[in-house]
Parts: structure tokens; sequence; C-alpha cells
């Protein structure tokens, strides 16, 4: 009998265990048809097929563990997104070894409560997620992306970082430090941004051995329109500055949205554009969580190895789950 009062007291202890933890499975599949200047008809994954992991435990007085990883695939290959075969220079016989990312999209584990969140693994960088990817209509995926040019980035992801992001009273807050462990240069980030009601406004910053880099994003959203206005400056370590212009608008058209920009890039070392994009697209969503996409875009500066502007379309189907 006190055999099994000690075996029932332990099966209940283990069952409020389970009952303060959860585990939630998620993910996108997303293949799509792009034709780019200069290139064939391929098949694509523009905003990047993922199967994720996370789960949170409480551990009492507001206070909750917390973890996350990701999986990058590639679904017309069923490949890691990353991986790379490696190979041999001929003519120096130098081997690069076959290499992959497989948490690509992340790794973390961390803690969370009243006063925010603190990341430690591989994450976004606190630019990144705080200012440098706020005003692209499109995500910064596809043809019509305009992130890689009115935007400035060196960080998306960083590895070896600790990361902590915070919001008090509409005031959100981002920093990140990415450590320096063997070949890897230490990378620093910050983001500040405010959002109440219709406006979003925001700064952020990174600083490598490499390059500085500055974002600032505005968005406002009328009901008919969000309206996204962006700013992006980066100074690299040979002294070449570089400036870059966004705006965008996000339109509720019929059950889905149509997105449209440009944006604009200028080397201010050489006083030269270098880039002059036009984005258009339409959102379509068959379910809440199937959708279709179509995006074009076209730079009327950047040319391709024949000449062409460098530009094209793609057309997307993706489920999340």
């Amino acid at each position: 009998m006190k055999k099994t009062l000690i075996a029932l007291a332990a099966v209940a202890a283990t069952g409020v265990a389970f009952a303060q933890s959860s585990v939630t499975i998620y993910g996108k599949v997303e293949a799509g048809l792009q034709k780019m200047n200069g290139d064939s008809l391929k098949m694509t994954n523009i905003h990047g097929s993922r199967l994720g992991f996370r789960g949170a435990e409480d551990l009492g007085g507001g206070l909750q563990a917390k973890f996350q990883i990701e999986h990058r695939f590639s679904p017309d290959t069923g490949m890691d997104a990353t991986y790379s075969p490696g190979g041999t220079n001929p003519a120096t016989g130098v081997v690069t070894p076959a290499s992959s990312t497989f948490w690509n999209g992340m790794s973390t584990v961390g803690l969370a409560g009243s006063f925010g969140e603190i990341r430690l693994g591989r994450y976004y960088s606190a630019n990144f997620l705080g200012a440098n990817n706020k005003p692209d209509p499109f995500g910064g995926d596809g043809a019509g992306a305009l992130r890689g040019i009115g935007m400035q980035t060196t960080h998306v992801r960083t590895a070896n970082i600790i990361h902590y992001s915070g919001s008090f009273s509409g005031v959100n807050v981002a920093v990140s430090t990415g450590l320096k462990e063997g070949a890897a240069k230490a990378h620093n980030s910050f983001a500040v941004g405010y959002a109440n009601g219709p406006l979003d406004v925001g700064v952020g910053a990174d600083k490598d051995a490499g390059s500085d880099v500055t974002n600032a994003y505005a968005t406002y959203d009328l009901g008919v329109a969000k309206l996204a206005f962006g700013l992006g400056n980066k100074k690299t370590a040979a002294g070449v500055k570089t400036e870059g212009l966004l705006f965008g608008a996000t339109i509720p058209a019929g059950p889905g949205k149509v997105l449209v920009g440009v944006a604009q890039a200028k080397n201010k070392t050489t006083d030269t554009t270098t880039n002059q994009k036009v984005g258009l697209g339409y959102y379509y969503p068959l379910s809440k969580r199937t959708a279709l996409e179509f995006t074009y875009g076209r730079d009327s500066k950047a040319k391709t190895a024949t000449g062409k502007n460098v530009g094209g379309a793609d057309f997307t189907l993706h489920h999340n789950f």
C-alpha cells in the first residue's frame, strides 16, 4: 500500500510538471516558380520553408524557461537549405569540406518575464528584427523585395549570441552581442522602437569588424493602406559609404492585399546611384494557413552579366502549420 501511494504521488507530481510546460511544433512549406532576367525558370523557396519546435516551462513568479529550434529546408530537393557540397579547387588543390547549419533558423534557450526575454544561442540580430526588416512590404523575399536595397544589412542571424528584448508601454528595445569565438569576429547590435496604434517607428544599428550599419523606419496604418518608409546607411572598413531609401505600401484589395514599393541605393563615396528598384505583388489567402503570392521586381540601375536590367517575377504557394 505504501509503495502504491508513493507511485501515485510521483505520477501526480509528474502530471503537474507537464501541465506547466508546453511544446509547439510549427512550420511552413512553400514552393514556387521564379523567372529572373538572364536565368532559366526554376523552382524557388522565397520565404524559407521550415520546421520548428518551441516550448516554455512556467518556473513560477512570472518567470519562464523557453527554447526554440528551427530547421530550414528546400522543398524542391528535400535538402537542408544551407547544405554546401564543398569541393576541390583544381588550380590550387585547396579542399573545401561539405558544410551545413541544420538549425539555421535559430537555436536558442533563455528566460522570459516582466523584464523581457533573454536568448542564448543562434538568433536574429537586434537590428534585423527591430529595424532592418520592418518597412519592406515583401519582407525582404522574392523578386519584388526591397529590403536589400533600401535598408542595409551586415547580419541577419548571429551565432554565439546573447540577445535581450523587452517592451515597456509601447517602447520596444533589443540588444544583442555575438561573442568572438575562433575566427568569428564580435558583432554588436541594438534597436529601439515605439508602437502606438497605427504608428510604428524605430532605429537600429549593427557594428562588427567589417562595417557599421544604421537603419531607421516608420510605418503608419491608414486602414485603406499601410505606408512604410525606410532609411539605411552602411560604412565598410575600407571607408565606402552606402545610403538606401525605401518607400512601400500594403493595400487591402479583395480578400488579399497589394504589395508595392520603390527603393534606391547610392554609393556616397562615388556619388553614384547603384540601384533603383520597383516592386509589385499580390498576396491571396486561400485559407488562414494557405496562400498564393505573386511578386515582380525591376531594377533600372543594376545590370545582369548580359547587360539586362536585374529583375523578374515569381509565383508561390505556401502553407503554414
